[in-house]
């Protein structure tokens, strides 16, 4: 009787001691289980944040909206008054005589504005002056004895009946130079522009000279 007493007493102990540990350790389980999960949960929703306001910072788009309004305005300024020469209207304004003037039109001055190195290739329409624009930006902007210093002829000045027309390779060198000239102080009414420039009076025929100029 004494033997099974303490054998039912043994087997009761172990019990309870197995019954009250399991949902205590399940609960400190869970809990930290909780606690680890609930401060993960946090984590992504700080670095979505982070990732948001980084992508809402555009700090160049006002600088280049800016920046084109001022490309804008430059690139107009002039530009409306500028004529538009065509591959006739020089011809006819060249002498076929260097030194002696066209009958036929008023005193013309070209200006090539392509680089010595593309002049040395091609050759040049005869009578017109190398301005670079590439190079020399400022040309426009120098007094007349820098300009002649620099170049080695005089900066050209518009006669009261003459007009100054500038080309390139293609054109767009050639509006630009013009629209500097006119920011320079010149009159946009005595410039003009050949917007086919080189390759149309190539293309068409139009008499060349070589260049034996320098290069800046």
């Amino acid at each position: 009787m004494w033997r099974s007493t303490l054998a039912l007493s043994t087997v009761r102990v172990p019990a309870r001691q197995t019954a009250s540990f399991a949902p205590a350790f399940a609960r400190s389980s869970l809990s930290a289980t909780s606690r680890t999960f609930s401060g993960y949960t946090q984590t992504p929703r700080l670095i979505s944040s982070a990732c948001t306001i980084s992508r809402q910072q555009p700090a160049t788009q006002p600088q280049t909206r800016v920046s084109s309004q001022l490309r804008r305005k430059s690139d107009d300024a002039g530009a409306g008054s500028l004529r538009q020469w065509g591959f006739e209207d020089i011809t006819s304004a060249l002498p076929t005589d260097p030194n002696t003037p066209s009958p036929t039109h008023k005193p013309l001055i070209l200006i090539d504005v392509r680089e010595p190195a593309e002049l040395t290739s091609t050759g040049i329409i005869p009578s017109a002056l190398c301005i670079p624009l590439a190079s020399q930006p400022d040309a426009f902007y120098l007094t007349p004895d820098e300009f002649e210093t620099r170049f080695g002829f005089p900066k050209p000045e518009v006669a009261a009946d003459g007009n100054i027309v500038f080309y390139c390779k293609a054109g767009v060198r050639a509006r630009a130079a013009a629209q500097l000239a006119v920011q320079a102080g010149y009159e946009p009414e005595k410039l003009g522009v050949y917007d086919g420039s080189w390759l149309d009076w190539e293309r068409r025929g139009g008499r060349t000279e070589k260049w034996e100029g320098y290069d800046w």
